[in-house]
């Protein structure tokens, strides 16, 4: 053998070697920065309308950005059967039942320590799994009804987690927010934050964060443009299946306008308006979505939206530039955010089905709706994600 092909196959073996060697030290390289890593337990819902999990999704990308190992929990599961039911039943009680669904919230109103006395006993035990195998460095919870549980859970059995709420509600948060044991509670607005001083929480323990948004959500600098047709954006515009089709049938009374109807998680209402459309009992000029992954391209592609006083789609509706009109809400937890819009000059208010297409023909065309876009453009509204996970930097 030749010396110069003995050297070419000596080389070829020590290339594995060193293959070998340096795809080793990668690894041992990552599971030291995993190591390293701190651990963000962030508690949720999914089935309780979008906004948690919207939220969630904001906070959690922030902090993966800012190098942290997250995992968002689901805490409905953990109650057990109990759990499930109630995660199951938020959609059909809100839309089918919203009485019940509100004589249900009210007990949570007025009697917050018992229900979170029953939350403790039915979830401790699981959520203390999940904490032990998760080892989480700070734990953060973007639903109210487990929050006084969580802290109680933890001083009982000692363990020196950092406690964070993020409260995702616009105006009157439900008592069960309020848990003055958390290490730190994150509010959406100055007035949230003196109400929850006047009733005693510590300055250093409540901060002004805005409200937790996606990142996704396209932000309009300067005020949209209004042609020829409007475009009009409707997102599950009440909990009531009859209001929803009066909604739409005499919003299509409007001329040169194109309308999304967006049924969200409500698959009772998108079937409904399916069939409809098949029948040829809604115009060409309407397209119905079920669920969608691309919000924020209807939000920029729209002038107006029609919506229920969600908070987290009133928020995105601002920061993406769109007017908004509030044409419903679910009892005892949405009855006030209509107020964040019109002190704000936002939108409007009309969740009378037979009068929305005046009230919209009056606000597309008297110069209303270029002045609400115009007032939109000038908002000042953080991403409340952003300064979490900043916050989280600073002391995690």
């Amino acid at each position: 053998m030749k010396d110069d092909e003995f050297l070419l196959i000596y080389l070829l073996y020590l290339n594995e070697y060193v293959v070998v060697f340096l795809s080793l030290c990668f690894i041992h390289v990552s599971f030291c920065i995993m190591k390293c890593m701190k651990n963000v337990l962030i508690l949720t819902s999914i089935k309780t309308g979008s906004g948690h999990r919207s939220s969630s999704n904001a906070i959690e990308k922030k902090l993966i950005d800012a190098g942290y190992n997250t995992r968002q929990l689901d805490v409905f599961p953990l109650l057990g059967k109990v759990g499930d039911f109630m995660e199951n039943s938020y959609i059909p009680l809100t839309t089918r039942a919203p009485m019940i669904y509100y004589g249900m919230q009210r007990v949570s109103e007025y009697f917050p320590a018992f229900v979170h006395t029953q939350m403790y006993f039915r979830l401790k035990e699981n959520l203390l799994k999940e904490i032990r195998d998760f080892k989480p460095d700070l734990i953060i919870s973007v639903q109210c009804m487990f929050t006084q549980a969580i802290s109680r859970i933890l001083k009982k059995n000692k363990m020196k987690i950092p406690f964070y709420v993020g409260v995702i509600d616009l105006i009157d948060p439900p008592s069960v927010w309020r848990d003055k044991n958390a290490d730190m509670t994150f509010v959406p607005t100055e007035a949230i934050r003196n109400d929850y001083l006047e009733r005693g929480f510590k300055k250093d323990k409540v901060l002004v964060s805005g409200f937790p948004v996606r990142d996704d959500i396209i932000v309009s600098e300067e005020p949209k443009k209004i042609g020829y047709t409007v475009n009009i954006l409707m997102v599950n515009t009440s909990t009531d299946l009859k209001k929803n089709i009066a909604f739409l049938n005499n919003v299509c009374k409007l001329r040169n306008i194109s309308v999304d109807f967006i049924c969200g998680l409500d698959e009772h209402l998108h079937k409904k308006l399916i069939a409809m459309k098949r029948k040829g009992d809604i115009p060409d000029f309407v397209r119905i979505h079920g669920f969608v992954h691309n919000m924020n391209e209807f939000m920029a592609n729209s002038h107006i939206i029609l919506t229920k006083a969600g908070p987290n789609v009133i928020i995105e509706s601002v920061r993406s530039g769109t007017a908004i009109v509030i044409t419903g809400h679910i009892h005892g937890q949405e009855d006030n955010n209509y107020r964040y819009v019109l002190t704000h000059g936002y939108g409007l208010r009309c969740e009378d089905p037979e009068r929305i297409y005046d009230v919209l023909d009056d606000f597309i065309h008297t110069g209303r709706l270029k002045k609400c876009l115009d007032n939109i453009s000038k908002h000042e509204i953080p991403n409340g994600a952003e300064y979490i996970a900043n916050y989280v930097k600073l002391h995690i």
